[in-house]
């Protein structure tokens, strides 16, 4: 009677995890589109003044960039919003996951497809942002400017979460082996 007992609470317990889960994906979703678009508008204000460059978006300073070439800014700033964008998609892909997410049998196609998508997502914004650190150093170094550089610690991650998905693959054969046998 204990053991069932602490199987529903652990149940419960599950569920409000999850939900907490699906609003702090919403809440980094919701963010990162900001963010994305935040960089975007100030981005097209500083076509016109120059000197909104000094602080775009969240105190990100690319004046000095500006200065030594519009095209350059540009790019850099074209590589700022696709991280934050693809950021919010991975984001998007979670509370996805979360959503066909099912605790009475976790191991189905939609979840697996959902954490390869997940996975992959992270593989790309870990190329965009060594690309966009790349490009920031070479100028940033050559020139002596500030450099705001992106976070690259994505291949680990995806790596990880492209493990999982094998093995919730794994379990879709083991459960549907299981099926067919009785």
């Amino acid at each position: 009677m204990k053991l069932l007992i602490c199987i529903k609470n652990y149940k419960m317990k599950t569920e409000k995890l999850l939900k907490v889960m699906k609003f702090f994906s919403w809440f980094a979703f919701i963010g990162l589109m900001i963010k994305s678009g935040g960089i975007l508008v100030t981005y097209l204000l500083s076509i016109e003044n120059a000197a909104i460059s000094k602080s775009l978006y969240d105190g990100i300073n690319l004046f000095e960039y500006r200065n030594y070439s519009f095209t350059q800014y540009s790019f850099i700033i074209s590589y700022k919003i696709l991280l934050f964008a693809t950021e919010a998609y991975i984001a998007f892909l979670v509370i996805k996951l979360l959503r066909k997410l099912n605790i009475k049998q976790p191991f189905n196609m939609d979840v697996q497809k959902l954490m390869q998508q997940i996975s992959k997502g992270i593989f790309y914004l870990w190329i965009l942002a060594i690309v966009h650190n790349t490009h920031m150093q070479l100028i940033g170094k050559k020139y002596d400017f500030q450099m705001d550089l992106f976070s690259s610690d994505f291949v680990f991650l995806s790596l990880i979460i492209f493990i999982f998905a094998q093995i919730v693959k794994r379990g879709i054969e083991i459960q549907s082996e299981n099926d067919l046998t009785i």
